[in-house]
């Protein structure tokens, strides 16, 4: 099997952001943090699995969702960067009224907020697996710059060769 490449890794992403939406345009204005919980589930519930993932979703919940997170900050490159996105997910778990409709309406403007609604439920559905929230971020965090800077090192090194 072919390495994977970070634009596909950010096209999992934005599926996983598409499967948030779709949930949150029926989970109301209030959010209970099991019904974030539920709106995590719903984002990963056709993630592809990987072998580190484990058998299923409950084999090894930490793996997957840092691995889904790292997804969702491949397709945040360049919008947000993975602290910024962290900082707002961590503020929006301490809220329970449902931003998405406002943020939606914002267009573009609300494209971070809306990432960040999507880590945060991410994050309240490991939560709900008994999973520390650092493991899962932490994790993703090392996974996702260590591809990046692997991606930008084979890109100067091909640069290096056509000089």
């Amino acid at each position: 099997m072919d390495p994977e490449t970070n634009a596909e890794r950010g096209m999992r992403g934005a599926a996983m952001v598409t499967a948030f939406l779709a949930a949150a345009a029926t989970a109301g204005p209030t959010l209970s943090p099991a019904t974030r919980a539920a709106l995590g589930r719903a984002t990963v519930q056709d993630y592809p699995l990987r072998e580190e993932d484990g058998p299923d979703r409950d084999g090894d919940p930490v793996a997957m969702l840092s691995s889904a997170l790292t997804d969702v900050y491949h397709h945040a490159d360049g919008i947000q960067t993975p602290h910024g996105l962290l900082g707002a997910a961590l503020m929006e778990l301490s809220t329970t009224v449902s931003m998405v409709p406002v943020l939606q309406s914002l267009g573009d403007d609300g494209r971070p907020g809306i990432l960040a609604c999507t880590v945060a439920a991410l994050l309240s559905y490991g939560d709900e697996h008994g999973v520390c929230v650092h493991e899962i971020t932490d994790r993703a965090y090392a996974y996702w710059t260590e591809e990046v800077e692997e991606e930008r090192f084979m890109r100067r090194r091909a640069e290096r060769h056509t000089q």
